[in-house]
């Protein structure tokens, strides 16, 4: 029986909360929320732009960087406002990037809106996991301080709300879970793996045995296919190599049943003639390496812009240090002065400081160095 989920990590710092699901030490899900990017679940108030060729959609404006699509039977005229619902935030870089999923929200823009413009946040995470999971949740921890009051104040009297003091995300191994998360091999028990592949149409995941009887290793496979979905949050259509043996039609079942417990909806169809099962999984916001990593792969330079200013902070209050100098690639720093500057301001009121930013033009994208000021 897998374990149930009993306790909720929130870590904020500049610009960013982090979000974190654990059943004892096991990492069942991980949220970002980024202050400068879209969130899947707020209510924008829009501006239809143009009709997209082919299908029954619309382009809405909504201030990001890339017009969503809303599906709509009967689109409205050109420039009707119209509220939507962010469903997937928009994704992929700059030069290919895809515009959020939109649906239409049952809310009225008030007369005083600006189109466009955020009508309502998010739904907070930790609220989702309580409604969730009710009594199960036996901890609440949060860091720095002031987050841990604001989710008192959110929740009331007699949450289990806990402060804590230093880097939450790495003394409870989630910093560890997400790395393993962005990586694209998964241990298994016996000592095979998988390997998950991503593709600009499907996610593919192959099933090594290694030195374990195969059998064995597809009972682990789906058990850890299941783990690995929800935890990366990748969606989408998916098909697992599954090694073939005398139970490979049982599979597919044994597969659902693993996914029963993720709150996002997943559909197994079956097998495929070729033996591989084949399952679907409902997007909801950006998977795990979308919202942290380039197309390439390696950490976005927003990603790193973010880190940096986590450690800088740190680094200020550990050393007791009136500032701190940055060294960073032109584009993190160029980041940082432009779109993240609310979260370099948040960063410099943290450290009470100044947080002197160089860019290095011989550091590569992930590299940066700090020093007390």
């Amino acid at each position: 029986m897998r374990a149930a989920p009993d306790t909720i990590l929130v870590s904020r710092s500049p610009g960013e909360t982090r979000y974190a699901l654990l059943a004892g030490e096991q990492v069942i899900e991980i949220v970002h929320r980024r202050d400068a990017e879209l969130q899947p679940g707020a209510v924008y108030a829009g501006r239809i732009t143009a009709r997209v060729p082919g299908v029954n959609a619309v382009f809405v404006e909504i201030g990001d960087g890339a017009p969503g699509v809303l599906a709509v039977k009967h689109p409205p005229p050109l420039g009707t406002a119209v509220a939507v619902t962010v469903i997937v935030p928009a994704r992929g870089d700059t030069s290919n990037q895809k515009g959020a999923e939109l649906k239409a929200a049952e809310l009225r823009i008030p007369d005083t809106a600006k189109v466009p413009s955020l009508l309502q946040a998010a739904p907070e995470p930790v609220t989702a996991w309580l409604t969730c999971y009710d009594q199960g949740i036996a901890r609440i921890v949060a860091t720095p301080r002031r987050e841990a009051q604001r989710l008192r104040t959110l929740l009331g009297p007699g949450a289990p709300v806990e402060d804590y003091d230093g880097d939450l995300f790495a003394a409870e191994g989630v910093d560890e879970a997400i790395e393993a998360g962005l990586a694209p091999l998964v241990p298994l028990p016996s000592g095979g793996s998988l390997i998950i592949e991503h593709t600009a149409a499907i996610i593919a995941i192959d099933i090594n045995s290694g030195p374990a009887d195969p059998g064995i290793a597809n009972g682990e496979a789906v058990v850890a296919v299941a783990a690995e979905l929800r935890r990366r949050n990748i969606a989408g259509h998916i098909l697992v190599d599954i090694i073939p043996g005398r139970r490979r039609a049982a599979w597919p079942r044994l597969l659902a049943e693993a996914l029963s417990d993720d709150p996002v909806p997943a559909r197994v169809t079956g097998l495929t003639p070729l033996g591989m099962i084949e399952l679907t999984r409902q997007r909801l916001g950006l998977s795990l390496r979308e919202m942290l990593c380039d197309a390439d792969g390696g950490l976005s330079a927003a990603s790193v812009a973010y880190k940096l200013l986590r450690d800088a902070v740190r680094l200020a209050v550990t050393e007791k240090a009136a500032g701190v100098a940055a060294g960073a690639a032109p584009a993190v720093v160029a980041l940082l002065q432009g779109t993240l500057r609310p979260a370099l301001e948040e960063a410099r009121d943290m450290v009470k400081g100044e947080i002197a930013l160089n860019a290095r033009t011989d550091f590569t994208r992930t590299r940066f160095e700090l020093r007390p000021a």
